[in-house]
């Protein structure tokens, strides 16, 4: 069976895409947040349901990859929390995008992986 890598990596390059915007925008656009967090999720939500949905076949190793990538995301949410809260200033700055980007790399590296294959 010829496996289709296409719906993995745009799985991965959504996810980063989004936790790069939400961990920016949360230290850079505070007062903003309570408008765009919940459309937000609701729209990454409906594209990895629908992603989710065109791939029927997942394999088990594709699967401890993904998983290993959520931890790897969290572990790194947690810096970028502690980072924004205590070290970074106010606003859009390039320190807070780049401290943002940290959540993301995890997926980036996922896609790249999946692309390699």
């Amino acid at each position: 069976m010829r496996r289709d890598r296409w719906w993995p990596v745009a799985a991965a390059l959504i996810m980063a895409v989004f936790t790069a915007a939400f961990y920016t925008g949360l230290k850079a656009f505070p007062e903003t947040v309570d408008d765009f967090v919940l459309p937000g999720v609701l729209l990454v939500m409906a594209l990895l349901g629908l992603i989710a949905f065109r791939r029927r076949v997942v394999d088990r190793g594709d699967t401890r990859r993904e998983e290993l990538t959520v931890w790897a995301s969290v572990g790194l949410a947690l810096v970028t929390i502690l980072l924004n809260r205590f070290v970074l200033p106010d606003g859009l700055t390039p320190w807070v995008v780049l401290v943002g980007l940290l959540p993301a790399a995890p997926f980036l590296l996922l896609a790249w992986r999946i692309t390699r294959r």
